[in-house]
């Protein structure tokens, strides 16, 4: 509940200040405070000796990819057509082709998964950030002719018309934070031990600060200006997509430590990639694509919490 608390305070005051400056500009940085703060403490007791476990893992891994690339994209489709608004339809695609994320090795690690296995998966699936990225750049074109024209008369403020280099978010968030992880355990094991003890306290300011930048982002403020039907209409496409997606995970994985890490890497969409992706996109998809994107942080943060707690309670 702590958590749903912060999230939504650091959306309510992130909406507020963008609605009051008229918004910030997008800046990566955002992305490498991600991978320090929310990826380098959970690899601290992660070794380059353990990418031996990927062939005793094989199943895992091939889980995560049909159910992840192949599954969960064909229920996003099916949603975003029959929501008949390719807005809407285009965020829930881009969200199923981008599993785990950012906070995924926080919800990893507090629930007592198999965090080296949980960090194989997360570098697998940004490995893939290349082919996802072109996958869906081909989305637009092959899907328009199913669905009514779209309206970009509410575009304006957004910042749009740049591309983000696939190897960008894999760099920053895999490969900056092993090599920070690999320094720190040589030449400052004290740091180790206290960013342990502070681990829950580091997570939760670096969510709220990550939150609360992205809400007050220029982009955000294309939430006030769509409709009510539109939003009503995402909020509930989206709610849907993120209901199979837990029934999903919660099926096809056990209850081993093993288990639960390929289950968090389902559960959650990398929304944080999502919405950096959807800053140069909504000048083609139009407002809406915008929006379950943003209710996703309401839905998959706060039901994170939730599962989290179900898992622990019952012993899983």
């Amino acid at each position: 509940m702590q958590q749903i608390i912060i999230i939504v305070a650091a959306i309510a005051l992130g909406l507020i200040t963008g609605a009051l400056t008229g918004g910030f500009a997008f800046s990566s940085v955002v992305c490498l405070v991600a991978g320090i703060f929310l990826v380098t403490p959970s690899l601290f007791k992660f070794h380059i000796k353990d990418f031996a476990m990927v062939k005793n893992h094989l199943p895992a891994f091939g889980k995560n990819l049909w159910v992840n690339y192949l599954l969960l994209t064909t229920v996003a489709l099916a949603i975003g057509y029959a929501s008949q608004d390719i807005g809407i339809a285009g965020a829930l695609f881009l969200l199923a082709l981008l599993p785990g994320g950012g906070m995924v090795m926080m919800w990893i690690k507090s629930s007592k998964a198999n965090v080296k296995l949980g960090f194989i998966i997360f570098m697998l699936n940004l490995a893939l950030l290349l082919p996802v990225t072109l996958i869906f750049g081909q989305y637009f074109t092959l899907a328009a002719a199913y669905f009514p024209p779209v309206d970009l008369s509410a575009i304006g403020a957004a910042e749009a018309g740049a591309e983000i280099a696939p190897m960008g978010p894999f760099m920053i968030l895999i490969v900056i934070p092993f090599i920070l992880s690999r320094i720190i355990l040589k030449f400052s094991p004290k740091l180790v031990e206290l960013t342990g003890k502070h681990q829950q306290l580091i997570s939760k300011a670096t969510m709220f600060g990550i939150v609360f930048y992205l809400f007050a982002l220029s982009t955000a403020q294309l939430l006030f200006d769509v409709s009510l039907i539109d939003l009503v209409k995402a909020f509930i496409a989206t709610a849907v997509f993120y209901a199979i997606v837990v029934v999903v995970a919660i099926t096809v994985t056990d209850r081993s430590p093993e288990g639960k890490a390929v289950f968090w890497h389902i559960a959650t969409r990398y929304i944080t990639l999502a919405l950096i992706l959807a800053v140069f996109s909504v000048d083609t998809f139009g407002a809406t694509f915008i929006l379950p994107i943003m209710f996703a942080y309401f839905i998959q943060i706060g039901g994170a919490g939730f599962l989290r707690q179900w898992q622990l309670k019952a012993g899983i």
